[in-house]
């Protein structure tokens, strides 16, 4: 079972009017909610936030890669239009 801890929290007058006619386990319930939404956004935020970076590191190393092998594909490409127009293989 879940042990509680109890928080004291300090409200504007507008915003404790809101919800003034709520029991306490109201109270309770809707606050309890309200963070966990709150708490299950910043997780989502941040788990966005670190794979957008994962992605932006991955597009540089993938520019690399793509640098380092433009050569060879250009030599492949030259050779397979090289093999295609020879007479032997016509």
């Amino acid at each position: 079972m879940s042990q509680f801890q109890q928080i004291a929290l300090e409200l504007p007058e507008d915003l404790y009017s809101e919800i003034e006619h709520l029991t306490e386990e109201e109270k309770d319930s809707l606050f309890r909610e309200v963070l966990q939404e709150q708490i299950d956004q910043r997780k989502t935020s941040d788990f966005h936030n670190q794979m957008k970076q994962g992605y932006l590191e991955m597009a540089q190393i993938n520019m690399q890669l793509c640098k380092e092998f433009e050569e060879a594909e250009e030599e492949a490409l030259r050779e397979g239009e090289r093999l295609i127009h020879s007479p032997t293989y016509e």
